[in-house]
This record gives C-alpha cells, structure tokens and sequence, in this order.
C-alpha cells in the first residue's frame, strides 16, 4: 500500500524534525542573517512567525562521477499536516564532497535563459539579412554610378528625385545601417550576477525557495549523500 509506505517514511524522520525547525530557526534568527538581509532589501525585516519541516523526506545519493542535475525549480509540496503549500527547499549534506557536487543557485530560471537565447540568434539572423541588403544597395550604387553628391544634385525643387521617387540609395542606406545597429543590440547577451555555489558538506544545512532556479554540478568526488525535504517559512508580525 502506497500511502502506508509513505506513513512509514514520515516516521522514519519524525525525530530529526524538531532539531532541524531549531537549527532554520537560530539560523534565520542571527544578527548576520538580519542585517545582510535588510542591507540587500533596505526595508526592517518582519519577525519570523512559523518553521516547519515537512514530514516527507528522503535520502538522494550521487555515488558515481558526473552526477549531475540541470538548472531548474522546484515543485510545491502540500503538506498532509496542514493543507498549506510548501515554500523553501531542504538539504541536509551527510558527506564531505571535496570536489564538484555543488548546488548553485542561478541568477535567472531557465525558460528565461533559453528566451533569451532565441532572441539573440533572431536578431543574429535579421542582422545577417540586414548587411546582405546593405551590400546590394551598395553594390548597385557602384555598378550605377551614383554617389552622395549626385543624388543631392539630382534633387528637385520639391525635394523629391528627378525619376519621382522620395527616397534616394544615400537614404536608404542610412535606414539600414540605422535598422543594422538597432538590431546588433538585441544580439548581445548581457551578463548576467554570477551564480551561488554550496560545497557539500557533512552537516551543513541548505535551504532556499522553490521558485529559485539551480543546478546540481557535477560530482567528481563521490559519494555525494544528502537528505532532502521541504519547507514552510513564514514571516509576518500577526
């Protein structure tokens, strides 16, 4: 029976529970966690209202080289408790990893990065279209004859080109070599905050929001042992 398995395996955990809300707890509670926190957000930080670990936990092991997991976020978790939805992700290190494994919180999700991406190869394509075009224009003004000087002659009283037409090769030359820059821009990937990485370690404790994206990096020592749970935190003065 799946849920007996389950019931089985909260209990398991029910004794570590109470030590880790009072770990989180004295953790969230510090001076340097405060004061960092209300540098970052320039507002006073609400007192913190509820801890509670979930009771569904469970080991994960990495116990070969090139272990990994690939950037993404985390789901919600209800818990059978309280109804109410999980907020933050749990990790308990129970080995010294001495290189590679760790977790790094990255500066956007993927779906963004990947957007991105795709934008910058359009505009790669339409700057590519765009200088092809520059080129032919050019190449037709070369084969012609005409130069700057001479379509500023050719003009009218009206302002308009002997043969009628309103724009002349110079000006459509500057249309594109103005489009051409515009779009070189959106080619450009800006860079991005540098990822935060935490090397695991027995007895170090780990804990973030489900909606920030990460990654679990390659393992080259092994084996890479870890407890993995969720969070509830609330913080608030009522």
């Amino acid at each position: 029976n799946d849920n007996d398995n389950d019931n089985d395996n909260d209990n398991d955990f029910q004794w570590i529970r109470p030590h880790l809300v009072h770990a989180i707890t004295q953790s969230l509670s510090s001076n340097e966690f405060n004061e960092e926190n209300q540098h970052e957000n320039q507002n006073e930080q609400p007192p913190l209202k509820e801890v509670r670990v979930l009771p569904y936990m469970r080991f994960l092991e990495y116990s070969t080289p090139n272990g990994s997991l690939g950037p993404h976020t985390d789901a919600l978790i209800r818990c059978k408790e309280t109804e109410v939805w999980s907020t933050h992700t749990l990790l308990v290190f129970c080995t010294d990893v001495d290189v590679g494994g760790e977790t790094a919180l990255l500066p956007e999700d993927p779906k963004s990065t990947r957007m991105r991406e795709r934008n910058a190869d359009k505009a790669r394509v339409a700057a590519e279209k765009l200088r092809s075009a520059i080129a032919r224009v050019t190449a037709d003004d070369t084969r012609s004859g005409t130069t700057t000087e001479d379509c500023a002659e050719d003009k009218n009283d009206n302002g308009d080109d002997d043969d009628g037409t309103t724009s002349s090769i110079t000006a459509r030359l500057h249309r594109l070599q103005t489009a051409l820059v515009s779009i070189e821009r959106r080619t450009l990937m800006p860079p991005l905050k540098p990822s935060f990485a935490v090397k695991p370690q027995r007895g170090r404790i780990f804990f973030f929001p489900h909606e920030c994206p990460h990654e679990g990096r390659p393992t080259v020592s092994v084996p890479k042992i870890f407890l993995r749970a969720e969070l509830i935190l609330k913080w608030g003065s009522t």
